[in-house]
């Protein structure tokens, strides 16, 4: 192995990750271009044949392989493997997990989902991260046309991750979120779960299950929700979110009291987005108790 290829492989057993990408690769050899470190270089910076090579050695060599279920990624065969939730994060750092799997993370349910459920942006958001990211890392270098720089491309989640059924939501409104401490994994905040269950119930178990979570634990975790459901970016999560707690929950709270400013008379406004109209109705809040 050359002294270029070490020098990937130590790199590569420092940050421990899995999964890596042809990109991912690119940057850590060009920082060893780079770091002055690695004997008998022949240029300032990696050429595409010099990646190419170098990637193919460590193919050879078993070091990597294409990953199972991300087949644009490659499985870093020295470290160990990770659970669904970590490598879905892994391989895709703007998505993060959300849902009922999120409710299941946080005791807010005590139902098992099969499937895993991520939030990510839209495309066009993810494409503009990725060349914001590219940007970033090599900067003038790009417009230099003698100079060989790694495309950066979205991954696309396959069906499923080590086993588990994957279900994807791309949203226009990308929420907050944390980071699994002693993990690889994101999680969306749990002010931001209990927003998303007013968004889209049917992805947290059906709105009968939500009102079930919201009665047992919005107590628990009031100022988390209304300080996420006051920046929401739609008033109906306000309208649905002031009904459960002032009406259903019995909460006095001048917050929440506020959102009232948002009902308006004489809309369709429903409280399970998923189910038709009923002719049941909360005339403080104005909104169809369809449920």
């Amino acid at each position: 192995m050359t002294y270029l290829g070490e020098a990937l492989v130590r790199r590569l057993d420092e940050v421990q990750s899995p999964l890596v990408s042809n990109y991912d690769l690119f940057v850590h050899l060009w920082q060893l271009h780079e770091s002055g470190d690695v004997k008998y270089l022949r240029s300032e910076h990696p050429s595409r044949d010099t990646f190419s090579r170098t990637r193919t050695l460590l193919k050879q060599e078993g070091l990597l392989r294409r990953d199972k279920d991300y087949h644009s990624l490659w499985r870093v065969t020295s470290v160990s493997d990770v659970p669904a939730d970590d490598a879905v994060c892994i391989a895709d750092p703007f998505c993060y997990i959300s849902h009922l799997s999120a409710m299941q993370r946080y005791g807010l349910t005590n139902r098992r989902p099969e499937a895993l459920f991520l939030t990510r942006p839209l495309d066009a958001v993810v494409r503009q991260k990725l060349k914001e990211r590219r940007e970033e890392d090599f900067g003038e270098v790009l417009h230099d046309s003698e100079v060989y720089v790694e495309k950066l491309t979205a991954v696309r989640h396959p069906e499923h991750v080590r086993g588990r059924p994957v279900s994807i939501l791309a949203s226009k409104f990308f929420g907050s979120w944390r980071q699994v401490r002693a993990s690889r994994a994101r999680i969306g905040s749990v002010g931001q779960t209990f927003l998303d269950m007013l968004e889209a119930p049917e992805r947290c178990g059906g709105m009968r299950h939500v009102l079930e979570a919201w009665e047992e634990h919005a107590k628990t975790y009031l100022e988390e929700i209304i300080r996420q459901v006051s920046d929401a970016p739609k008033a109906i999560y306000k309208v649905r979110a002031g009904y459960i707690l002032s009406e259903r929950l019995g909460i006095e709270d001048q917050r929440v009291l506020e959102w009232k400013s948002f009902a308006q008379r004489g809309g369709s406004r429903l409280l399970d987005p998923d189910r038709p109209y009923l002719d049941r109705y909360s005339e403080e809040w104005m909104i169809s108790i369809n449920v």
